[in-house]
């Protein structure tokens, strides 16, 4: 719970230069840099966390740091009340009775873009060009990891930062 607390308060930041940096230091170039870019202020600043959370352990696959740039890259804009409420009804098991991607209402929308964003995002990054397997670790970056090691360990940089 503290880490949705400290998430929270960290939504008003705003990307620095050297999230930016980070990027290309991964290499990102093209349709994958623009996706980057593209991405909510506050998800380039989770997703360069992110990223760093893994390099500072000595992890540095290319498609590791990739998926970890780019692993939220399906949720769109969202306003920080949707993405509060977001956390508030899964937390409830609510999110799936609330969401409504064909609502009047932007909450509804926000909380239907939010549980499908992992696949919305994977079918993004195939379309961009990404790896193979960047795409299968943002499809499955909300999923059990099993005995797919890099699957874990984007699980860990994700609830760490």
């Amino acid at each position: 719970m503290w880490a949705r607390v400290r998430q929270f308060r960290e939504a008003t930041k705003l990307p620095s230069p050297e999230d930016f940096a980070l990027a290309a230091e991964a290499q990102l170039a093209g349709p994958l840099l623009d996706l980057f870019r593209q991405q909510h202020p506050r998800d380039i600043v989770h997703a360069a966390a992110t990223a760093r959370w893994l390099i500072e352990r000595g992890h540095n696959d290319p498609h590791l740091i990739t998926a970890a740039l780019l692993h939220d890259v399906g949720k769109g804009h969202q306003r920080r009340r949707d993405r509060a409420g977001y956390v508030l009804a899964n937390a409830v098991r609510g999110a799936k009775l609330l969401a409504g991607p064909g609502s009047r209402f932007e909450f509804r929308r926000a909380l239907a873009r939010g549980l499908a964003h992992s696949e919305s995002g994977a079918r993004a990054l195939a379309d961009a060009g990404a790896s193979p397997r960047v795409v299968d670790l943002t499809r499955r970056h909300h999923s059990p990891p099993g005995s797919d090691t890099m699957l874990a360990l984007l699980h860990e940089a994700d609830a760490a930062s």
